[in-house]
């Protein structure tokens, strides 16, 4: 299905909101007297000395950080970042209220689309997953999506090699560290022309995060640096465990959030002011009863649009979410239920950067069928987001006033003229009448999404590099595989 000419902001009077200025505020002052009074670890000697130069104190490990310099670090990062794809056209305005969705990263398993059972990822999945990132007009960034564990060495840069190979959309990346970092920015930077270009026009977001409670690893903030120091833009995604690594309570969660990430971004704006950053994050709560992480709550929900409100309301950055993921172990209705939910909810708050369609079983397995359920659902959600157009036009009084009473308009121009770009047009969601559903095989929307999968899979051809780009791309992975093979 091609993709109709949607917005990425929703059209509505007001976005939804659960905090308030004063509840901001709070929030906020609240995460300031943690990271002043409590700090933060910090894993990296050379960052430790930075923050200690600019003002914190250090003691060990450990750095206590004043108001004043994490304010001055809010105000240092853009509010916008543009994004562009392989091909250098401009693909995403991160920042405002605008909405965009794509995959999740580094699943173990996979629910095969062809037996659905639940088995190791491979490097052939991350074919078939950029595959078909690339052809779902509704996916508008794409991560790793797994682990190719057939693969000589569980690499990230061979993963990022066949996001590019087979995809032309701009990615979020994972990287084992700053060496990794250095591999995926070069084969970047191939198809860019350069990291100067690179930094113009930006192909990818590193994806990062601080380990609750409070602490950053070496690795961590090496990322952070290293991606600051080129103008590559990161997210630092502070991830809690309500009851297990941060307070059970949203509120609590919150603060701790919120404390871990400002950390990350002023770490980040005193390497470089003015580095493009991603805030946000999420405090999903453990359930008591099967000590496991409710990756879909709705306190995960409330959650992660309450950080982006902070992020985009509060700080004036653009903002990190999630949306399409699931705790169901197979594409079934708890999967399309919980993922529509999250899906709703983000893009009703405007969140920017929405993650994870096609996860389920809290982030371990990936599903290539709830992907694509994923994608109609997206494709509805986003002509709802459209709202009413208001312009003379679109009203047609006219039309109206020459139908007049006991009249039809299947005839009429303004009918013909808006069937298309008005009215939403179904993938996989079946709308025949009762005698046409059976005529037609009498399948299930689980169904029509697996064999629209399937016909990805076996027939899309993706865009390929050009011959100068594929050459500089295994140059750089010969030089990567012989360090691997040497390690």
């Amino acid at each position: 299905m091609e993709r109709m000419k949607f917005s990425h902001s929703l059209k509505a009077a007001k976005n939804l909101q659960f905090l308030t200025r004063d509840e901001m505020e709070t929030i906020h002052s609240n995460a300031l007297r943690l990271l002043q009074d409590v700090g933060s670890d910090i894993q990296h000697k050379g960052a430790r000395e930075m923050l200690e130069k600019a003002g914190c104190k250090v003691v060990k490990k450990r750095v206590y950080f004043p108001p004043s310099l994490v304010e001055w670090a809010i105000k240092q990062a853009p509010s916008h970042i543009f994004m562009y794809d392989r091909d250098g056209d401009f693909a995403m305005d991160v920042g405002g209220k605008n909405s965009y969705f794509g995959t999740g990263s580094d699943c173990t398993n996979i629910c095969d689309s062809y037996t659905f059972e639940n088995r190791p990822f491979t490097y052939q999945d991350m074919v078939n997953a950029a595959k078909l990132c690339d052809a779902l007009p509704q996916v508008d960034f794409l991560m790793c999506c797994g682990l190719m564990y057939d693969y000589p060495v569980t690499s990230y840069e061979h993963q990022y090699e066949t996001m590019l190979r087979n995809s032309t959309k701009p990615q979020v990346v994972t990287a084992a560290d700053r060496q990794s970092m250095e591999a995926i920015t070069d084969m970047a930077a191939a198809i860019r022309g350069g990291r100067d270009e690179l930094e113009r026009k930006p192909l990818f977001i590193m994806y990062n995060e601080p380990t609750s409670p409070l602490n950053h690893t070496k690795t961590a903030v090496e990322k952070l640096m290293f991606c600051a120091e080129h103008r590559i833009p990161t997210n630092y995604a502070s991830g809690t465990l309500g009851g297990g690594t941060g307070p059970i309570t949203i509120a609590g969660g919150l603060v701790q959030c919120i404390a871990e990430s400002l950390v990350g971004l002023t770490i980040s704006q005193l390497t470089r002011p003015g580095a493009p950053v991603v805030f946000g994050g999420i405090c999903s709560n453990m359930d008591m009863h099967c000590m496991q992480v409710s990756y879909c709550s709705p306190e995960s929900m409330i959650s992660s649009v309450t950080m982006a409100e902070m992020g985009r309301e509060f700080y004036h950055m653009p903002t990190w979410g999630f949306a399409g993921n699931t705790g169901a172990k197979v594409p079934d209705e708890q999967a399309v239920n919980e993922a529509a939910q999250y899906s709703m909810i983000v893009g009703l708050a405007g969140v920017n950067l929405n993650h994870d369609l096609g996860f389920m079983n809290y982030g371990l397995t990936y599903s290539f069928d709830l992907l694509v359920m994923c994608d109609e659902q997206l494709s509805q959600l986003r002509k709802i987001f459209d709202g009413v157009p208001m312009d003379e036009d679109h009203i047609g009084y006219n039309t109206i006033k020459e139908v007049g009473p006991k009249g039809h308009y299947l005839a009429e121009m303004h009918t013909l003229k808006y069937h298309n770009e008005e009215i939403w047009k179904p993938g996989i969601t079946d709308r025949d009448d009762y005698d046409g559903w059976v005529k037609h095989g009498k399948t299930t929307f689980g169904k029509r999404a697996n064999d629209k999968v399937k016909h990805i899979i076996e027939n899309y051809v993706p865009k390929p590099l050009t011959p100068e780009q594929d050459a500089m791309i295994k140059e750089i992975m010969a030089k990567v595989d012989a360090r691997e093979n040497k390690e």
